[in-house]
């Protein structure tokens, strides 16, 4: 008897959106900084997009409790625990479709999508995803359609923020259906608008602490080590902090996360790997 196996691709059914989708405030805040700094230099603003919103927020929820950025998968990866294909993209598997397709793929949106994530181990914040991606030149170039990204002209924008990630989306295909409802609100936002501004936090009274980590070891006795060379290296106070079982070796304390994300920009691509913790 002849057996014949075939291969089967897996495939995902696209979603339906909830009639009662919408972004938060951070969020439209994030969509708006963005869309100001296109203004800013010259641009056009960017629709928003219901469908890139929705898959933005499938994704910081996948990454939040799925985490499929592990190993050599980056953050524009994407798990096997929903109803989408499981994916890895990193700077050792690049799979450019494992971003590219996911609009269409969950969604009605005809075209491909880019994406632009962030994460930090405390809360993201607009300003400080924003501060972020426009010092960074590869984020930058995307949003402002420079570099490898200057024959694309933006017609649809997708956003969304959980706890500590952030990303947005580009597509070159307008949606046919522009705006999403603002959480709370009876507004729709599309373009810019300022009717809905979120609180800003209150400042630090509580003796809260942004560290800005660089190394963590479970031995004590080698973190210790660590800062001795990292004196040595020019950093004034270096130190080890204890959490959980590990300690991280920290170059500076700050009073504020804009202060620890601006002196982690400071440090240059030598230091790239630094990150904020509170404590």
């Amino acid at each position: 008897m002849l057996m014949m196996a075939a291969i089967v691709t897996p495939m995902a059914a696209q979603h339906q959106i909830p009639p009662d989708f919408c972004i938060t405030a951070d969020e439209l805040q994030l969509y708006n900084r963005l869309n100001q700094y296109r203004k800013d230099n010259g641009m056009t603003e960017i629709p928003l997009s219901k469908s890139m919103s929705y898959v933005a927020k499938l994704h910081v929820s996948d990454l939040l409790y799925n985490r499929p950025d592990t190993g050599n998968c980056n953050l524009h990866s994407w798990s096997a625990q929903g109803d989408w294909v499981e994916c890895c993209y990193g700077t050792d598997v690049f799979n450019s479709t494992c971003m590219t397709s996911k609009p269409k793929e969950m969604t009605t949106y005809p075209g491909k999508g880019y994406e632009i994530a962030f994460w930090e181990s405390v809360d993201a914040r607009p300003s400080v995803v924003f501060d972020l991606w426009s010092s960074s030149p590869a984020s930058r170039d995307l949003i402002l359609n420079r570099g490898i990204w200057k024959d694309f002209t933006w017609k649809a924008f997708g956003v969304g923020m959980l706890e500590g990630y952030a990303v947005v989306w580009y597509g070159a295909e307008a949606e046919a259906d522009e705006g999403v409802k603002i959480c709370g609100s009876n507004e729709t936002a599309g373009r810019l608008i300022d009717k809905v501004k979120p609180k800003e936090p209150v400042a630090n009274s509580q003796g809260v602490r942004y560290h800005l980590i660089i190394a963590s070891f479970t031995d004590e006795t080698i973190a210790k080590q660590q800062i001795q060379q990292y004196k040595a290296r020019g950093f004034k106070n270096p130190t080890v902090i204890k959490s959980g079982d590990n300690y991280r070796v920290s170059l500076g304390s700050y009073a504020t996360q804009e202060e620890a994300v601006k002196a982690r920009k400071s440090l240059g691509e030598k230091y790239e790997k630094a990150w904020v913790m509170k404590n």
